[in-house]
């Protein structure tokens, strides 16, 4: 994926920024160090949020490699 990405910048002339490549596993990375710590620490409410949070890192990785088969 990182490839098409670059692949990309190379045929337009545009360079991608840091946050541009590295934002969005950022992002997940923090869902998911917050989903383990909330399930890990709390209970009730707390397993819930952590289910959610840890579940949007599923979600992205079946997303990209769905939009990647395309």
């Amino acid at each position: 994926m990182a490839g098409q990405a670059e692949g990309r910048a190379m045929k337009t002339g545009h360079h991608l920024t840091l946050w541009q490549v590295f934002g969005a596993p950022a992002l997940i990375a923090a869902f998911s160090l917050f989903g383990l710590i909330a399930a890990l620490l709390g209970d009730g409410l707390w397993d819930l949020i952590g289910v959610l949070t840890l579940g949007v890192s599923v979600i992205a990785t079946v997303w990209a490699l769905a939009a990647r088969r395309r």
